[in-house]
């Protein structure tokens, strides 16, 4: 990858990162970003916070997962990144986080997707329901893979959530969307 488009990888997680943690999307240390590139991967490191990240904070890893640059130890949730861009070869990034509504949906094992809102058919069609697994294990990654086949968004029951795009920004808006609907669906269910 040209050095100038991984500068600009680098940029566009930054940035996810900032805006996640400025709408209460992640607290502390939560949730992990990935993107995928021509040689190989990009993923952020275990224990930052993702709205402070700093270029070095964004490990890059080669085709197999192995570190070849950047500060600290891959994020533990590595496995659930790497069996979804193996799944589907079509998603170029991952967004992982626990935004308060979406995620009490997947706590609570509501469908998300009984909700009748317009915006979550348009911008997000089926949200994939994730069954639970232990957080960083392979048996999380492999759920999550098999059930967000053809989906943009997933909520990993007791866990939190998930979103896929083609680049970074795209991924991140579809988090934003995601938890905006939980949001409303939650508030709605609320008058009735």
């Amino acid at each position: 990858m040209h050095k100038a488009a991984l500068s600009d990888n680098i940029a566009q997680m930054i940035e996810a990162g900032r805006r996640l943690w400025q709408r209460g999307l992640v607290a502390a240390n939560d949730g992990n970003l990935s993107c995928r590139r021509d040689t190989g991967f990009l993923i952020t490191r275990s224990g930052v916070s993702k709205g402070f990240l700093l270029p070095e904070d964004i490990l890059e890893l080669d085709a197999e997962w192995q570190k070849v640059a950047g500060e600290g130890l891959i994020s533990s949730e590595y496995r659930l990144h790497q069996a979804l861009y193996a799944a589907d070869p079509q998603i170029r990034a991952i967004v992982h986080a626990h935004p308060p509504y979406a995620t009490a949906y997947a706590l609570s094992e509501a469908d998300l997707n009984d909700c009748p809102l317009e915006e979550i058919r348009i911008q997000l069609g089926r949200i994939a329901r994730l069954p639970f697994a232990p957080a960083g294990s392979r048996e999380v990654a492999e759920l999550a893979a098999a059930g967000m086949a053809g989906a943009r968004a997933g909520l990993m029951l007791r866990h939190g959530t998930l979103t896929v795009g083609e680049d970074m920004e795209q991924a991140y808006f579809r988090m934003e969307a995601l938890e905006q609907a939980a949001q409303i669906a939650w508030l709605a269910h609320g008058l009735r």
